[in-house]
């Protein structure tokens, strides 16, 4: 008996000692998830209360940056607000007495008569303003401003000087109050002026235009004398002849284009080809020459015998002056020639000139002018030395 006794005081103490440790795990359990439970609202209370700050931070700088984007755009347009009476005054003036001038004519439907008007003036001139803002171009805009300013000028005069008790000087009146205030909002917003140019780009400018002017005048005298290319298939090209030209007037009046030569710049005017084979044949005929020969006797004007680099040696025997003169250079003489060359091709000297006349057109010495005649004419003689006779031959 004692041992079941024992077993059954035991087996109670051990369900006590369950039961006891069942509550302190059950106790715990709700402690702890009690503990969770307070952390997650502690925890949702915090975030609630980040996204209310959050929230009143946002609005409070969404009202700094409209105050800030107000006070910005006030100190902006401060002109423009200042400016701001002076035109919406004149306009509701004008609006109204425009609304009852048209109710006065019309009846009821009279009051829109300001649509047309005053509304149409007003848009054309909020148009402009836009436009040049943008850069685009503002002229019909600012001509549908002032047609409208003077429809609705026109329009406040007649009523003026219609209305019971009216007169000339309530006609003015109501017409520049009717226009001042599209005249005030347009010298307000109106493009800034240029930059006045400088005394010297002003005289730049001038010479760019007289110079566009010549130009100009140049290329309408050349098209007269161009002549055409026809192609095959019957389209037509305009060809010019190329060169250094200058203007002259005939006593007709006619402005024509006459060949020239300018001092120090060389003979490019389209007779290259022309002149490097007339140099290249003068080099080739002195290199068939003879060598010459130094007595007095042997001088002769035989042009066979005779090369340009000896015509002085005879020149000079012939006006009876016995001293050596020495030949011209060989490079100035084919420079001269070929010059001389292009002027008969372009018709600025005669076919077969003078040696004057060759002397006057190179500006040169007369022993570079003979020599160059009798490089051009091999096979006549030595040419008229002037435009009126004949050079007379001397035989030593």
């Amino acid at each position: 008996m004692s041992t079941y006794a024992e077993n059954r005081r035991a087996d109670k103490a051990a369900a006590a000692e369950q039961r006891r440790a069942d509550q302190a795990m059950l106790f715990e359990q709700r402690r702890a998830d009690a503990q969770a439970r307070a952390e997650r609202e502690r925890a949702d209370q915090a975030a609630a209360a980040k996204l209310r700050q959050e929230r009143a931070d946002a609005a409070r700088a969404r009202r700094a940056a409209a105050r800030a984007a107000v006070t910005s755009w006030v100190s902006a347009h401060t002109i423009d607000l200042l400016f701001l009476p002076v035109v919406l005054v004149p306009a509701v003036l004008a609006w109204s007495a425009i609304a009852g001038f048209g109710h006065d004519l019309y009846g009821a439907p009279g009051w829109t008569m300001p649509l047309f008007s005053e509304a149409a003036m007003w848009a054309f001139a909020f148009a402009r303003a836009a436009a040049l803002r943008a850069g685009r171009p503002t002229g019909r805009l600012t001509l549908g401003v002032w047609v409208f300013a003077g429809v609705s000028g026109t329009l406040a005069f007649l009523h003026g000087l219609t209305h019971s008790g009216g007169g000339v000087v309530d006609g003015i009146v109501m017409a520049l109050v009717a226009v001042g205030g599209v005249v005030v909002h347009q010298m307000v917003t109106a493009a800034p002026a240029k930059p006045r140019p400088t005394r010297e780009q002003r005289a730049a400018a001038r010479l760019h235009r007289l110079a566009a002017r010549r130009v100009e005048m140049v290329r309408r005298t050349a098209l007269r004398h161009a002549v055409a290319e026809l192609a095959a298939d019957g389209t037509a090209t305009l060809v010019h002849r190329p060169g250094l030209v200058e203007l002259r007037r005939g006593w007709t009046g006619r402005v024509r284009l006459v060949p020239t030569t300018v001092a120090g710049l060389p003979v490019t005017d389209g007779w290259d080809d022309t002149a490097a084979d007339l140099v290249a044949e003068i080099d080739a005929y002195r290199a068939a020459l003879p060598a010459p020969r130094t007595d007095a006797a042997s001088i002769t004007t035989d042009p066979v015998e005779t090369s340009p680099a000896t015509f002085t040696a005879q020149t000079a025997h012939r006006a009876g002056n016995a001293e050596t003169v020495p030949a011209p250079d060989t490079d100035k003489i084919a420079r001269y020639t070929a010059r001389v060359r292009a002027a008969i091709d372009r018709q600025a000297l005669p076919e077969h000139p003078s040696q004057t006349q060759v002397r006057k057109f190179l500006r040169c010495r007369s022993e570079h002018a003979a020599a160059v005649h009798r490089a051009l004419f091999p096979t006549h003689n030595d040419g008229p030395d002037d435009e009126g006779g004949t050079r007379q031959e001397v035989t030593a």
